[in-house]
């Protein structure tokens, strides 16, 4: 027991053991118990609400009477002749009025429950009351809907009642209903609100008397132990509301009032319209709920304290095994492990069984990695006809030999188009996934045709080596292909061109199959970037001695000279056509040849100013790398309409020195002739040998000025020299510089310099003053 208690204090399993089997015994006896609470005291509750409503029935039953009593006196008055005389009477007659009251005292004194019964005559004005009571007017008011309507009303009559209210409810009954005026005599019946609750007091006990109550239709208290709530309005109560709304003659629900759980019973009258109402407190309806609550925790408690010890024995009997699995891997257990005073055998053991899984886990990713690598390096050097015999071990050599026994291999080398851009456009840390992706499908799709090893080449470039059983292309490879292909482009949007090398013999002669593929993927430059090429597809162009198309190549030159693009793009168009009949490298040399005589025939262009024929040796470069015609074709576009801008950009030079040297001369006539009036335009363009239109035109692009305005402009400069130096008259000084109307000269002098000529001239005879005196 000793020992017991010591792991119970000490080890966390064993405490998570006994907890586990308590909390298991809590639970089950908790639930027990408390299941077995919540059905004795509903039933007892539905035994009680049982009652309630028998008893409220019986209430019911009551006030049925009540409405039987008051149909009876009514149609008991109405069929006596002098009652019937005395409605139809207009004459007051008091002494017949003392007799129609004795009559209606023998009536309603045979019923307990009818306080009092009247009759009203408007024609006279006349009421008769049993209990002389004075006739309320508010009785004629009410706008009736059929033969007897029931009214509610509290009336307070002078030394009665202790000059208290009365609290009546009223029958009206209309004698004569079918023919209603406003003169229809009026038989009324009061019963005291007393009298109902009286009848509750004998149906049902007192206590329970204290919480019925009756309401109408409208939610008004007809009846009530506090006589105060007489006629007080509670439609707004939601328990009233919930009776009222529901379509049931008689039920029971639970409801909070005033924080309390309360059993709302109710049961409805159909002739009245009357609803019977009980409401019980939730924890009274069980007398002895608080003793049975208390019972039932002793015997629970007991019962859970039994379980817990219990429950270290069953705990003590399941931990031997895990007690005796822990003493032997860590059989030092009284030596301190940590600064806990616990132990926490599951950790430890954890922690030790943790160890020895990554160790063993290391061990294998080694094992697997050099396995791995081995293997890839002894493939590599398969492909590249260097053998590595001498530099792995012999038994691994055999291992690899028995899982690469061919007899046949097929080489397929998958050229990924553009990995490049894709690559750089994808996260470092996914720029492995395209080519894992190939290897892994390629690996599924081709692995029901034969064994399959996978292997990355650098690049753009990944082998698969196909094991065959005969010397034969399978069928199904190149649908298996294409899927791999549709795939890729589907998930990826790469496409991927696939050559297949020839089938060789033995492991030897792998290198063989491997170069062949090389060479026909190569072939997806003319094929296009996903095709899957092999012996068959490229041996007519292997087979093809093509020339070079020299005829295509002047025309080329012919159309890059006429500098017309259409024409440029259609001549291209024709020279790759005529040599992708070849094989790829007559389609590289080619090319590389016609590129080399654009870079000579148009080598006068080098003399251009700012030209750079270093876009010679990028376009070479595009070509041997490119991977489809296209991109040659485009290659050859852009360096041709670059030689075009070249040659246009050589024209606008040449003419433009040339015109600079015409514009130069006709600048300089224009200061040696300024003088003569009949300088022009016209004149001028006869001397350069150019229509006035045409040499208009060069003049002002190239000073921005018209003709006109670099005359005026040259002369009224040496007309202001003149003003300034000479005393000329202004007069004469127009005329000097070719300007003969004084007045034209005077308004473009002021024009151009703000200033009149005259006014020039004294300001700057001042200033020549001042640097005199100066």
């Amino acid at each position: 027991m000793r020992n017991t208690m010591n792991r119970l204090v000490r080890y966390k399993a064993f405490q998570k053991l006994t907890i586990s089997y308590f909390l298991l015994v809590l639970l089950t006896v908790s639930l027990l118990s408390g299941v077995l609470f919540l059905l004795f005291s509903k039933s007892a509750v539905k035994e009680i609400d049982r009652n309630s409503k028998a008893m409220l029935s019986q209430i019911t039953y009551a006030s049925e009477v009540v409405y039987n009593q008051v149909m009876t006196i009514g149609n008991a008055l109405l069929i006596q002749p002098e009652i019937t005389s005395f409605l139809n009477d207009t004459l007051e007659d008091k002494t017949n009025n003392y007799r129609i009251f004795q009559q209606m005292n023998q009536i309603i004194s045979v019923y307990p429950y009818i306080y009092s019964a009247g009759i009203y005559r408007p024609s006279t004005g006349t009421a008769v009351d049993t209990a002389g009571l004075p006739f309320d007017s508010s009785l004629i008011t009410l706008s009736a809907e059929r033969y007897m309507e029931f009214y509610p009303r509290s009336l307070t009559v002078a030394d009665r009642n202790n000059d208290a209210p009365l609290q009546l409810l009223t029958f009206l009954l209309y004698p004569d209903f079918s023919f209603k005026t406003s003169d229809n005599p009026l038989i009324y019946i009061n019963v005291e609100e007393k009298s109902i609750l009286t009848t509750i007091r004998k149906i049902s006990k007192t206590d329970s008397a204290n919480n019925v109550f009756v309401i109408n239709k409208e939610g008004k208290v007809l009846s009530h132990t506090d006589s105060s709530l007489f006629l007080n309005d509670w439609s707004e109560e939601q328990y009233v509301q919930q009776i009222l709304n529901q379509d049931k003659e008689e039920n029971s629900f639970t409801t909070n009032i005033q924080n309390k759980k309360h059993l709302v019973t109710y049961v409805k009258s159909e002739k009245m319209d009357w609803y019977f109402v009980s409401v019980s407190p939730y924890s009274g309806l069980i007398s002895n709920i608080d003793r049975l609550r208390n019972v039932t925790l002793l015997v629970t408690a007991g019962i859970v304290l039994t379980g817990l010890l219990i429950s270290i024995f069953l705990t003590k009997s399941i931990y031997r095994p895990l007690s005796a699995l822990f003493e032997r891997i860590m059989p030092d257990t009284d030596s301190p492990v940590s600064d806990s005073p616990f132990i926490d055998e599951y950790k430890m053991m954890t922690e030790v069984f943790h160890s020895l899984e990554e160790r063993e886990k290391s061990m294998q990713f080694v094992i697997n990695r050099s396995s791995r690598t081995i293997r890839e390096h002894y493939l590599l050097s398969l492909l590249w006809g260097h053998p590595l015999e001498h530099s792995v071990p012999s038994e691994l050599i055999r291992d690899i030999d028995k899982k690469v026994s061919g007899p046949y291999f097929c080489v397929l080398v998958f050229k990924i188009n553009a990995l490049g851009p894709t690559i750089g456009r994808m996260e470092t840390e996914q720029q492995p996934l395209l080519l894992f992706a190939l290897g892994n499908i390629a690996k599924e799709m081709l692995e029901p045709i034969g064994a399959c090893d996978y292997l990355f080449m650098g690049g753009n470039e990944a082998v698969a080596i196909l094991q065959c059983t005969n010397n034969q292309q399978p069928e199904e490879l190149e649908a298996a292909l294409g899927n791999i292909q549709s795939f890729l482009n589907r998930y990826f949007k790469v496409t991927v061109s696939i050559g297949i090398g020839d089938i060789s013999y033995g492991r030897k002669n792998i290198s063989y199959s491997y170069i062949s593929a090389q060479q026909y993927v190569k072939y997806r430059l003319i094929y296009g970037k996903e095709s899957i090429l092999d012996a068959i597809t490229t041996r007519p162009h292997m087979m093809t001695a093509l020339s070079y198309p020299s005829a295509f190549e002047k025309k080329l030159i012919d159309a890059v000279q006429s500098g017309k693009p259409e024409a440029i793009r259609d001549a291209i168009g024709q020279f790759v056509e005529q040599i992708s009949n070849g094989s790829i490298n007559q389609v590289i040399t080619y090319s590389t040849q016609l590129m080399l005589s654009l870079l000579k025939h148009f080598d006068y262009l080098q003399h251009v100013p700012d030209s750079n024929f270093n876009e010679y040796l990028d376009a070479v470069t595009e070509i041997e790398s490119a991977e489809h015609l296209t991109e040659i074709k485009e290659t050859f576009n852009r360096y041709c309409l670059n030689i075009c801008t070249l040659i246009e950009e050589k024209n606008l030079w040449m003419n433009a020195q040339k015109h600079n040297v015409i514009i130069e001369k006709v600048q300089n006539y224009i200061q040696e002739h300024y003088a003569e009036p009949n300088l022009s335009l016209e004149l001028v363009s006869n001397i350069a040998g150019l229509s006035p239109s045409y040499l208009g035109k060069l003049f002002k692009k190239a000073t921005r000025q018209s003709f006109s305005e670099y005359l005026n402009h040259t002369r009224l400069e040496k007309a202001k020299d003149l003003l300034a130096s000479t005393h000329e008259t202004a007069a004469k000084i127009s005329e000097s510089v070719g300007m003969y109307n004084i007045t034209y000269f005077s308004t473009l002098f002021k024009k151009k310099y703000g200033l009149t000529p005259s006014v020039f001239r004294e300001q700057e005879a001042i200033r020549g003053n001042e640097r005199a005196g100066e």
